[in-house]
């Protein structure tokens, strides 16, 4: 599953704009399969996820605060969520993780807002989460989520 893909199942499953959430996401041209050397499938797959997204009613773009995450979710009740999304790619999934923490890690400022990790809902993927170990989650506040077109789970 692509990195758009993983966007748009967990924004239809978890943060839904038809439900009162606002949800700002950030998509690059790579993940749109501009510029590069893509799979053959992925232009028409990510452009699918892409029309989706919109239908749905999330704005796409830099949030005003975050800067580029991947996806920031705000709520007037259940408050703000950053989420920074990892899919498919040439990558090696590992780094990735690292790379997403990173980022994760750097938009934390101490305020009320919650961070999450998004990522396909397969064992290669869920064996990279599961080296995040449980008490840094908790003093982080970090969600790890698994993605797929049939739903969302945290671990």
């Amino acid at each position: 599953m692509y990195q758009l893909e993983v966007k748009r199942w967990l924004i239809e499953y978890l943060f839904n704009p038809s439900t009162g959430w606002v949800v700002y996401v950030d998509i690059d041209a790579m993940e749109q399969a501009r510029g590069g050397n893509h799979p053959e499938d992925k232009k028409e797959r990510v452009a699918i996820a892409e029309t989706r997204l919109i239908d749905l009613g999330v704005r796409i773009g830099a949030h005003p605060v975050f800067g580029r995450a991947d996806i920031v979710a705000q709520h007037p009740a259940k408050g703000d969520v950053v989420i920074e999304v990892e899919g498919r790619s040439s990558r090696q999934r590992e780094q990735a993780v690292y790379s997403a923490l990173g980022q994760i890690f750097l938009q934390m400022t101490g305020g009320r807002q919650k961070f999450a990790l998004a990522v396909p809902d397969i064992p290669e993927w869920e064996q990279q989460l599961q080296k995040i170990q449980s008490h840094v989650k908790t003093l982080t506040g970090l969600s790890c989520l698994l993605v797929s077109p049939n739903g969302v789970r945290q671990i």
